[in-house]
């Protein structure tokens, strides 16, 4: 038997995968819940196998709920289940520990065959996202390190770009927000900037292969 959590905020869509995980024998949807602060107390309570998770939370992102509940439930496997497919998003997903990325709409033998394949030790993806996924490996990477940045300051920084704020910064990579705040003063001054602004116009400026002219930094900080 496959024990199944759903965190979904779309009622429709959270009633017709608790509808078809019911319809299979070997499975049983153990919760369904609307919000990630409902899914952090009720998934670790009932240990599920596998979470369909969506992204589009009215409390907190998807992201934030599925590197939580990893986090609590190591052996714990997360499909996401969206309509997202920008690159970024993707790669915060699968960072998170999502084990799987089906986009919407689907089939419903596309979930119960991605339920099957994560539990089989897989990574079940649209194949959209999986083009994506193998063409971001044949890319070369763009880090900030000529910088003199450490690895750490390089993760915060790459956090930083996509709008997470310190506590969420702190979150994901388990350090304290006071030390996310260290990181930040310190990178800021490697960087030549002034603000996490900035810093960001920085980090994209780099992504497009070269530095952020003086105009730039100065519409950044303003």
């Amino acid at each position: 038997m496959t024990t199944v959590a759903i965190v979904e905020d779309n009622e429709a869509l959270r009633r017709m995968l608790v509808e078809l995980i019911s319809r299979q024998e070997d499975h049983r949807c153990v919760c369904a819940c609307s919000t990630s602060r409902e899914a952090l107390l009720e998934v670790p309570k009932h240990h599920p196998d596998v979470v369909l998770m969506g992204l589009q939370l009215p409390d907190e992102s998807g992201i934030v709920c599925t590197a939580r509940l990893v986090g609590q439930m190591p052996g714990l496997q997360v499909i996401v289940v969206t309509v997202r497919k920008e690159a970024e998003i993707v790669f915060q997903a699968l960072k998170a520990g999502a084990g799987g990325y089906i986009l919407k709409p689907f089939r419903p033998g596309e979930i119960i065959q991605a339920i099957a394949e994560v539990r089989a030790g897989g990574a079940p993806m649209t194949g959209e996202i999986g083009r994506m996924v193998v063409r971001s490996f044949r890319e070369p990477s763009v880090t900030p390190e000529p910088n003199g940045l450490t690895i750490r300051e390089a993760e915060i920084l790459t956090l930083l770009a996509q709008g997470m704020t310190n506590k969420e910064i702190a979150q994901r990579v388990n350090i304290s927000p006071g030390t996310v705040r260290i990181h930040l003063g310190n990178m800021f001054k490697k960087l030549h900037v002034r603000s996490r602004t900035e810093a960001a116009a920085n980090y994209f400026r780099a992504k497009q292969g070269g530095p952020v002219s003086a105009g730039e930094k100065h519409l950044a900080s303003g």
